[in-house]
């Protein structure tokens, strides 16, 4: 990347910085630069100098760590939250995998209900069949005994 560079003045004083940052960038640092070093100026009642050059280094150094210290704890989080999300993508594939398996089931069932109800069916028609067989053979029986009866008191008849 080809360096750029960026006329600047801090604290009244005009210099010349270069790097690899865009010349936007480099002079929105030099502005931040500038603005702490007022400021810590203006908390000590005095012109800018080393010492205020120092604890503006000091200030700068302190946020940039509770910085660091934050951007730690986020990518921690963002970790977990990462872990979190594939925990959940799992549970769903799961869930979807068994409403899939339930259906199928479900159809299953269903096939063999049909298949049960038919079968039921043809019992009950065979039942039926059964039934009327046998009032059939009841109302056979009793013609017989009826006839047997007839016979016997013809029998009797005849033998007297």
């Amino acid at each position: 990347m080809d360096k750029c560079r960026a006329d600047v003045t801090i604290c009244g004083a005009d210099y010349v910085l270069s790097g690899e940052k865009s010349e936007d960038k480099i002079k929105e640092i030099a502005k931040f630069v500038d603005d702490e070093l007022r400021r810590t100026s203006r908390a000590l009642n005095s012109n800018p100098n080393y010492k205020c050059a120092v604890l503006t280094a000091i200030n700068i150094a302190e946020k940039l760590m509770e910085n660091s210290d934050l951007l730690l704890k986020l990518q921690t989080e963002n970790h977990q939250l990462d872990n979190d999300v594939q925990h959940y993508i799992t549970l769903w594939e799961n869930a979807k995998k068994q409403v899939t398996d339930l259906k199928e089931q479900m159809n299953d069932d269903s096939d063999r209900q049909i298949q049960d109800s038919e079968k039921y069916k043809n019992l009950q028609a065979k039942c039926t069949e059964m039934e009327n067989a046998y009032f059939d053979l009841q109302m056979e029986n009793v013609n017989l005994k009826n006839e047997l009866r007839s016979l016997k008191k013809f029998r009797e008849e005849d033998e007297q």
